[in-house]
């Protein structure tokens, strides 16, 4: 499938057919808007991608690495503020990004698929556009945003949400691999249990010795994280220690 976008007419097309969705569980009414030519429009400059529209994400992650090989060498920086490309690009994957409760569809907010470019706390929503900035802003070292992005592709995890809005720590490449550090199971495969909410060593006690220790030091390289790491209290050996 060719990369399109949404005309202004098209993204509230979208914002019409998702309560229709919702209610209906119609996942044709998407498929429908993203090849409308009426509501859409092919982006020239990127006509040489085919995007694979049935390919399954199990995480974030997969979805970032996965769009980064076809679009890296395009200069996807200037899609970063592009509202119906990334609206389109979310209704193309729409099955994978809507939850389900009881065999029913919850679209959840709407910034969660449309992308409000606008609004500093809304744009960070976008399931899609989020993650792949900041995965590409580590594209040299990918692996650092592992952690941040190791979460199904329709949900937000915990880990997220606590550091969503905090630029300083995901532009800090010490904090992301004492998160990866701490909160990755050794294969790599998830976080490990614990790691969201509120508990002794969880991701919110990691952002309040962020806050506590920026005061008096400065970490910013990834070498860094150890150092951050030795001085974490003991509550959080017991993701230190475990496999």
């Amino acid at each position: 499938m060719k990369l399109r976008r949404f005309l202004p007419e098209g993204v509230e097309a979208v914002r019409a057919t998702l309560p229709q969705i919702e209610k209906t569980g119609d996942l044709s009414l998407a498929s429908a808007l993203v090849t409308d030519d009426n509501l859409t429009e092919e982006i020239a400059e990127l006509d040489d991608i085919n995007l694979d529209a049935g390919k399954v994400f199990p995480t974030t992650f997969a979805f970032c690495e996965y769009f980064d090989s076809i679009i890296h060498d395009h200069n996807p920086q200037a899609y970063r503020e592009d509202v119906g490309f990334w609206t389109w690009l979310a209704f193309v994957y729409l099955p994978q990004l809507i939850k389900t409760k009881d065999g029913n569809i919850q679209m959840g907010a709407m910034p969660r698929l449309i992308f409000e470019v606008s609004s500093h706390v809304n744009a960070h929503r976008h399931l899609l556009a989020f993650p792949y900035f900041l995965y590409a802003a580590y594209r040299t070292e990918p692996e650092l945003t592992r952690a941040v992005l190791l979460h199904p592709i329709n949900l937000v995890s915990d880990l997220v949400e606590q550091i969503i809005a905090r630029q300083y720590i995901l532009q800090n490449q010490a904090y992301l691999q004492a998160l990866n550090k701490l909160y990755l199971r050794k294969d790599a495969s998830g976080l490990k249990k614990g790691a969201g909410g509120d508990g002794p060593g969880a991701i919110r006690r990691f952002v309040a010795m962020i806050d506590q220790f920026g005061m008096t030091r400065d970490f910013h390289s990834k070498n860094d994280a150890e150092q951050f790491m030795a001085l974490l209290p003991q509550e959080f050996n017991r993701f230190k220690d475990e496999q």
